[in-house]
């Protein structure tokens, strides 16, 4: 059995006891629920070790946090503070760690008296994929964000009844205008998430890094940029592994997925 490394890092900050945590905001959204579900304070960063530090800075900073951690994806795992262990103490280190990980379950699944797969089956069952199209302009993802995020500071959107939006970082809702703008965003990014295609109503809209959106199933897609090459990809995530592969492959299908309408529409 294979275990995300987002999924991984879940069972470490448990087990480490964390009171604090930062993910990339690709991360499966399963991070976020268990979490917020712990009473943990936690950042979603966009994508990238150096902005994981960054937040584990930020959090450090607070004062309010004594046991600080952060990991990516690809299950690489950071302290930001020093951890009081049983034995000793666990020092920071704001760089990505390949054995903590291993350990951390493996000592969890001991002290619990669980197989490993036992104990990872007490983790939210939520699944993901990722993929993504090669040789495509940097240009064209910039300009297809353009068209998608609406101006201004606004990270993360909720969508509520009578029309309302809310920004979610804030807690508070938005502006006359600037609900405009978002419920035309939301209107815009519905043409391509089809009720056809198994899609139901978007409930929320994260722009840190791309386009997250939630709709009210369940699912998740996330359209970004990469950061470092010519690549458009597509991030996914479901309350089963087939419908998380089924929104990938709807994403990338040639010549006529979601990816390239947006091209096609945008460019």
């Amino acid at each position: 059995r294979f275990l995300p490394g987002d999924l991984l890092g879940i069972v470490v900050a448990e087990y480490l006891r964390a009171d604090a945590a930062a993910v990339p905001i690709s991360a499966n959204d399963a991070v976020e629920r268990r979490m917020e579900a712990r009473g943990v304070s936690f950042l979603k960063t966009k994508i990238g070790s150096p902005y994981v530090v960054a937040a584990l800075d930020e959090l450090r900073r607070d004062g309010r946090y004594s046991r600080i951690v952060g990991w990516e994806a690809n299950g690489g795992f950071l302290t930001g503070s020093d951890i009081s262990l049983r034995a000793s103490t666990l020092n920071a280190l704001p760089t990505r760690d390949a054995t903590l990980p291993i350990l951390a379950n493996l000592f969890a699944a001991a002290e619990q008296g669980f197989s490993l797969s036992a104990l990872w089956n007490r983790l939210p069952a939520r699944f993901g994929r990722a993929g993504l199209l090669d040789n495509f302009p940097v240009a064209a993802s910039q300009t297809i964000l353009a068209q998608l995020i609406p101006p201004g500071d606004v990270i993360e959107v909720g969508f509520g009844e009578a029309g309302q939006v809310v920004d979610r970082s804030r807690d508070m809702p938005l502006a006359a205008s600037a609900t405009e703008k978002w419920q035309q965003s939301k209107e815009t990014l519905a043409r391509f998430f089809t009720a056809a295609l198994g899609f139901n109503d978007i409930v929320r809209i994260n722009v840190l890094d791309g386009v997250r959106i939630y709709f009210h199933n369940g699912d998740v897609a996330h359209v970004r940029p990469s950061g470092n090459a010519p690549q458009l990809r597509i991030y996914a995530n479901s309350s089963s592994q087939a419908r998380a592969d089924r929104i990938v492959e709807l994403g990338l299908r040639e010549p006529d997925g979601i990816l390239r309408q947006l091209e096609r529409s945008f460019t």
